[in-house]
């Protein structure tokens, strides 16, 4: 079901105009366990994995997450998918917000097939006593989708697609094929019930760069020939950087900076997505900054625990206006202009003037950054 262009009130629908995202994350806030709080009285309090995550994701679109181990980028997908129910905020999907459904109504959904998970770990995520076929056919037949042999067609639909012979590699197990193929079938599992959404968590992490490259471009030909919108959580930013339209940068939970990945490598504005980049040679490119320039002095007295910024702790241009969570803000593109024509006076730092054309902030152009010094810090490296 495709959803209508959205229009502000009195415009005339656009032709060319964005299609409402099939997923859209608002406000998400995750908890997990408890842990010692330190109170008097050492009461306990949950450990906040995710705060106030927001993200759009379109038909036929990549979008990356990447962030260090612990950022919350699985988390993320598994409240998605209805593994982890969030604390507050809001998940929809095709328009039907999933954190409201219950039971029979999340089983029903879950059913559906239209949102599908791709584990990280192939081997341990594969019965090593099934078939291929069977493997790949799971999804169907844990509904009860379909007879034998038809979920038998769907699975060997789903393996040639993602260029595994069903006939040389169906009856198979697990154990008799490389990484690089039991990825494939992952993928063909992921895929055998039609989704319209698949989460895929470090896709390419265990394999060698020609099997990398191999299901990289099997994301990239799926998405086009299936109108399969994907997202890829990655540690990897090279990974990322050859397929993703846009990326989605995480921070101990907190969304930090997302924006079309092309401007994001080439010009983060948050100094952790800097970091980042200058810490990856391979998709280092304007700024060419090197970790060294980013990272707080060993001398600088400790920044308290969790308190305003998420990334104050370890980050050189920390002040005390940064005790205060700072709030996502819209920004222009690295060649934004203005509407009359000329750039605005912030557009070295990639700041949207008042007077912007709405294009340079439509989902597809506009980046958001939360840091109280994103249009300045660059200017305090020397």
């Amino acid at each position: 079901m495709s959803s209508a262009p959205t229009t502000r009130p009195g415009q005339q629908p656009d032709a060319g105009a964005p299609e409402a995202p099939l997923l859209q994350i608002q406000g998400l806030a995750v908890s997990y366990g408890r842990r010692a709080a330190r109170v008097v009285g050492g009461a306990a309090k949950s450990a906040r994995v995710l705060s106030d995550v927001r993200l759009d994701v379109r038909a036929g679109e990549i979008v990356g997450i990447i962030g260090e181990t612990g950022s919350g980028k699985t988390t993320l997908a598994r409240a998605t998918v209805g593994l982890v129910r969030p604390d507050a905020g809001r998940i929809a999907f095709g328009g039907r917000d999933l954190t409201t459904l219950r039971r029979g109504a999340l089983r029903d959904f879950r059913r559906s097939g239209r949102v599908q998970y791709m584990f990280q770990d192939p081997l341990r995520s594969q019965d090593p006593e099934l078939t291929v076929r069977r493997i790949v056919a799971e999804p169907l037949a844990a509904v009860g989708a379909l007879d034998w042999r038809e979920r038998a067609a769907r699975a060997d639909e789903a393996l040639t697609l993602v260029g595994l012979d069903p006939d040389v590699f169906g009856s198979r197990t697990p154990g008799q094929i490389s990484g690089g193929q039991r990825q494939r079938v992952s993928l063909a599992r992921a895929i055998v019930t039609r989704p319209r959404l698949l989460l895929t968590d470090e896709p390419v992490s265990a394999l060698d760069a020609s099997n990398r490259n191999l299901v990289l471009s099997l994301l990239q030909r799926l998405r086009r020939e299936l109108g399969l919108a994907v997202v890829v959580i990655s540690h990897d930013l090279s990974s990322l950087a050859g397929i993703a339209d846009r990326v989605a940068v995480l921070y101990r939970g907190r969304l930090v900076e997302q924006g079309p990945i092309g401007d994001v490598l080439a010009h983060p504005r948050h100094p952790y997505t800097a970091l980042l980049t200058a810490s990856a040679p391979s998709v280092r490119r304007e700024h060419r900054l090197l970790p060294a320039q980013l990272r707080a002095s060993a001398d600088r007295a400790p920044w308290p625990d969790d308190e305003g910024c998420v990334f104050a702790p370890r980050c050189r241009f920390a002040g005390a206006e940064c005790r205060e969570e700072p709030a996502s803000a819209t920004v222009g593109g690295a060649s934004a202009r203005t509407a009359d024509g000329p750039a605005s006076p912030g557009a070295a730092h990639g700041l949207a003037s008042p007077g912007t054309d709405d294009r340079l902030t439509s989902p597809e152009t506009s980046l958001t950054v939360a840091c109280h010094h994103a249009a300045t810090w660059r200017d305090r490296l020397h």
